[in-house]
């Protein structure tokens, strides 16, 4: 895949992403919101808290928790949203960030595109809390 389609896919993504968080913090203002969804089969636990590092940018912190579980139980997102660029970018998920520049050395290698592996997964988690039942906690 050329880098041009790459980028234009991994823009899309951070767009979309944007939106969809958009809508679930009420047009960004909710700064902290604890949601949940119980099923026949699970019990999920959403939060977000948020902080304003400047008037164009902030940091989300989402916590996304299926309480049945031992495996997999929590995933941790920190999500930068860029209000002037209308975009939310996955900084890390559990703790890993994908590579800044793909020469980097690292202890733990990572996918080529792990970077868009994660947005694209926070995409799912968010159109899945949209779409889901959840309810303020």
């Amino acid at each position: 895949m050329s880098e041009y389609i790459k980028t234009n896919n991994h823009i899309s993504t951070c767009t979309a992403n944007y939106e969809r968080l958009k809508k679930i913090l009420n047009k960004f203002d909710i700064k902290d919101r604890k949601l949940r969804c119980t099923t026949k089969k699970n019990i999920y636990d959403v939060e977000f808290s948020t902080k304003k590092y400047s008037q164009h940018t902030w940091r989300c912190d989402l916590d996304f928790s299926n309480l049945e579980t031992s495996i997999l139980h929590t995933l941790h997102f920190e999500i930068g949203i860029y209000h002037d660029a209308e975009l939310c970018e996955v900084v890390s998920m559990n703790g890993y960030s994908p590579s800044k520049f793909p020469f980097e050395k690292e202890k733990i290698p990572k996918s080529i595109d792990e970077k868009s592996q994660q947005n694209r997964f926070l995409a799912e988690m968010l159109g899945m809390i949209l779409s889901g039942n959840f309810y303020e906690k």
